[in-house]
């Protein structure tokens, strides 16, 4: 006969799911730790997925950032840091595609404001680390897309870029831009 497990062992197990320990040097008695814990706990650590990274010289995804080591631009010292992972922000463009495909034929006004609800979502959740490399991506592909959303919607020749310019797309069109998004909550953080 086997047992149900208690609701506050499923709730601990959903939690422990994803765990990253961070410690400096004593990787292993960390790791030690965790095995202990979860064994007094009656859970098992899954040992295919369990590692220990050297953040300083190797990067690791987890909980949608990449942890590890990074270079600051103007100096070229590197630092351990924090971005958006890669993965996540291929998956964020790829949902965008959702909003802005040939059969949607909301209003623009409900199509710019669908955008810009999932462009919110998206920087609230990355909002820490490294940020202005994935957020010009995102914008990027974002005034891309849109614009190609909008010449197949007006039957435009061509890619629009005259039409349909970076400053049509955010000031008249009011499509938010993440990397003025950025700047302005450092404008906020500092005053």
């Amino acid at each position: 006969m086997r047992l149900a497990t208690p609701e506050k062992i499923r709730t601990l197990q959903r939690k422990l799911y994803d765990l990253v320990i961070v410690c400096r040097g004593r990787a292993e008695e960390a790791l030690a730790w965790l095995r202990w814990i979860t064994g007094k706990l009656g859970l098992g650590l899954n040992e295919a997925k369990t590692r220990v990274c050297d953040a300083e010289r190797e990067t690791f995804d987890f909980l949608g950032y990449t942890f590890g080591p990074m270079m600051f631009r103007r100096t070229g010292k590197t630092y351990v840091g924090v971005t958006p992972s890669k993965k996540r922000v291929k998956r964020f463009k790829k949902s965008l595609r959702t909003e802005l495909h040939v059969a949607n034929h909301a209003p623009l006004e409900e199509v710019v404001a669908a955008v810009n609800r999932k462009l919110q979502g998206w920087s609230r959740y990355f909002s820490i680390g490294t940020l202005e490399p994935a957020y010009r991506t995102v914008d990027r592909y974002t005034e891309a897309l849109f614009r190609q959303f909008l010449v197949r919607r007006h039957k435009v020749p061509g890619r629009g870029n005259r039409q349909f310019s970076n400053r049509y797309l955010y000031e008249e069109l009011g499509l938010l831009r993440l990397e003025d998004r950025r700047r302005m909550s450092r404008l906020h953080a500092l005053t």
